[in-house]
């Protein structure tokens, strides 16, 4: 695989409960990924706890995105 060269920052989406991954590369202003979370309207530390865990997922997907480098894409 090659490496991607693509730069990348989380966003909270506007209309859904969910954690976005946008490209920030000129010209390509594009959701690579988008990361859900449930939100439960009776227990706000089960959703905060849903939140908290879908945007460590985020900043993974983020992370590996912006650090190619880091990565070994060698089997």
């Amino acid at each position: 695989m090659e490496h991607p060269n693509i730069s990348t920052i989380i966003e909270h989406s506007h209309s859904k409960h969910a954690y976005n991954v946008l490209c920030t590369n000129l010209g390509g202003k594009h959701k690579i990924a988008r990361v859900p979370y449930v939100f439960i309207d009776s227990n706000d530390a089960l959703t905060e706890a849903n939140k908290n865990e879908a945007l460590r997922h985020a900043n993974f997907i983020s992370f590996c995105f912006n650090n190619p480098n880091r990565i070994s894409f060698n089997q």
